[in-house]
Order: C-alpha cells, then structure tokens, then sequence
C-alpha cells in the first residue's frame, strides 16, 4: 500500500448473475483504487485493470520553477518554455546557476542561451520536466 506499506488484497463480490466486480484494498488501512463491474467472463482482464489502478500512482504537479529555486538548478537538467507557450516549443536544456547566486545578475544561463530573469513568467518559464503540451504557469 503506498499509503501504510500494508498488503494488497484482491476482491471479487458476485453482483448479480453472471456480473462480478474486481477491485483491491489494503488489509491494514483500507485504502481502495478503482473498481470494475462487468460480466464474469471478462473477469480476467477486469482483473488485469484493477492491478493496473491499483499500482498507478499519480504525477506530481509541475508547476513552473520559481526563479529562486531555479538559481538552485547549477547543473541540473531543466525544460524551459518560451511565452506563448510552445512559441519555439520546449526544450531540455542545463541550468547554470552557481553565478546566479547573487540576485544582481539579470540574466539565467541555460545551455540553449541567456534569459533575462526579469522577462521571467512573461516571455519564458522553466520546468523540472517536461511540460505537457498546452501546459502553462
């Protein structure tokens, strides 16, 4: 369980005739995913499916850096995005930040180029990964 660590335990309540539903919880906490309902002859890929709910876990957010937490980046792979979004689209590039440490300097060095750290959340935005596209801060 990615909650309490417990065991996953399997279900199958017989619904009605011929009709079943699938799902799993935790034996410890209860925690629960996703249920199926369907005829039994399926109950195998209804099965395959609860599994699958079961163990996806969700994305973390990607919201757009802070300028303070990219300064922090030195070294690190970034994406950035130019405004509107997918203008030039968005790429991978690395963070040099180690002489960014000072906010005198106006400019954040990629790899791919400098960007004026006051056009910031204006015409450019960074990303720990890559924005899904229509993605924007």
């Amino acid at each position: 369980c990615p909650f309490c660590g417990g065991e996953a335990r399997y279900n199958r309540k017989q619904m009605s005739q011929g009709c079943v539903l699938i799902g799993y919880d935790c034996e410890q906490c209860g925690a629960a995913a996703s249920v199926f309902t369907g005829p039994a002859a399926i109950e195998k890929s209804m099965k395959i499916s609860a599994a699958n709910a079961w163990n996806r876990r969700a994305e973390p957010e990607n919201k757009p850096l802070t300028l303070e937490k990219l300064r922090k980046m030195d070294g690190e792979p970034v994406w950035y995005q130019t405004i509107p979004a997918g203008t030039y689209g968005s790429r991978r590039t690395i963070c040099y930040g180690e002489d960014l440490k000072t906010y005198l300097t106006p400019q954040i060095l990629l790899s791919s180029g400098y960007y004026e750290q006051s056009n910031y959340g204006k015409t450019w935005l960074a990303y720990a990964h890559k924005p899904e596209e229509g993605e924007k801060g």
